[in-house]
């Protein structure tokens, strides 16, 4: 490949178009052509026929951003049951370093600190997400996911149990990494 071919390719923005002339082609060596050749001589280096149109395949709806953010709080939600460590690593790795928590605007280390005095309080528990429940919303590279999930907690040192159902409410900023930048809700009952 001509490094001229680079120079000028990396002149422009990485979300610009660029269309080379015949001749600007020939000289940058992208194809098989003279530059001075006229169209008919161009047409024979063409040697295959055009393939038949294929149709673009179906995107795959896992990749979707809408599915991706609801699994994401769906395997968030429903793992806060796990024990301690495992649920605390996957705060750790699922929170961004500032949340907007609870209406209030909360360091990771405090949120990590909160749900370990939680767990603590109740070391048994259960969460289950009513699908049907689920509401998604994505705009750019952030998408809102809100729902109800049923719950029970158990602490068998204080012969305690308690169960419900909540909302939910989580915004997260998608990308390789997905983070929660924002979460809330209510207990229903």
């Amino acid at each position: 490949m001509d490094p001229k071919l680079i120079e000028l390719a990396s002149s422009y923005g990485k979300h610009d178009i660029r269309y080379l002339s015949a001749s600007e082609m020939a000289d940058l060596h992208v194809t098989n052509a003279a530059a001075n050749q006229s169209p008919a001589d161009i047409s024979q280096v063409l040697t295959r026929p055009n393939p038949a149109p294929v149709s673009a395949p179906a995107p795959d709806a896992r990749l979707l951003p809408e599915s991706i953010a609801v699994a994401f709080v769906r395997d968030l939600i429903e793992h806060h049951g796990d024990n301690d460590d495992f649920a605390l690593a996957q705060v750790q790795a699922s929170y961004a370093p500032k949340v907007d928590y609870y209406g209030k605007l909360t360091k990771l280390r405090s949120i990590i600190q909160d749900k370990r005095n939680y767990y603590r309080r109740w070391p048994e528990r259960g969460y289950s997400v009513r699908k049907d429940s689920i509401v998604v919303n994505c705009t750019n590279d952030r998408c809102m996911v809100s729902g109800v999930y049923d719950w029970v907690v158990r602490s068998p040192s204080i012969h305690k149990q308690e169960k419900g159902v909540a909302n939910f409410s989580y915004t997260i900023s998608i990308g390789p990494y997905p983070k929660i930048i924002a979460e809330t809700g209510s207990v229903q009952r």
